[in-house]
């Protein structure tokens, strides 16, 4: 496994249900989350970010749920199970640097994740890919990984992938921007 991906065992450290307290998904995503659409999780670690979504995307919603390591996928659809969100999840094993995807999301999060990515100005073309025209894509980054001026690269190899840059801001523990697909 590429060094700098976070191993999957260290995911039980912060993927767990006190994590709402801090980053509760309908607070985070329900701007830009509806009933009925398809969303893609990027670095889905064991689902926290899954699960809530598949909570505001309904029944007739999908989540597919992206990370590169078997493991967490199979942590997350247990957990998935647990709570009968099951049928609204799609886990998809990725390569690492290669999502491997092709879809057209409506709304795209890669929490804590493009910071692990090789080679993020290709990357990001891939997620600007999956995004149908009128989508989102979401990015938060850990301000203890990441600093100001390495967000603020990471704003620049999204824009050079084509994503136009809507939204910059703070979240607890996360520097947020929101792209929309260039048409």
């Amino acid at each position: 496994m590429d060094p700098h991906v976070c191993p999957w065992w260290l995911a039980y450290t912060f993927d767990h249900r006190f994590r709402r307290w801090v980053h509760h998904p309908k607070k985070l995503f329900g701007d830009y989350v509806a009933p009925g659409m398809t969303v893609v999780d990027v670095g889905c670690g064991l689902g926290f970010n899954s699960l809530g979504l598949a909570e505001l995307v309904g029944d007739e919603g999908r989540v597919i749920a992206v990370d590169i390591q078997q493991k967490l996928l199979d942590g997350m659809m247990k957990r998935a199970r647990k709570k009968g969100l099951s049928h609204r999840i799609s886990p998809h094993l990725a390569r690492p640097g290669d999502l491997a995807l092709n879809v057209k999301a409506r709304f795209v999060v890669a929490f804590y994740v493009v910071h692990e990515v090789g080679d993020p100005l290709r990357w990001m073309t891939q997620v600007a890919g999956n995004l149908a025209g009128e989508g989102r894509f979401m990015m938060v980054e850990p301000p203890f990984h990441v600093s100001k001026k390495g967000f603020d690269q990471s704003i620049r190899q999204a824009e050079a992938s084509g994503l136009i840059l809507e939204a910059k801001y703070s979240i607890r523990f996360g520097r947020t921007a929101v792209f929309r697909k260039a048409l």
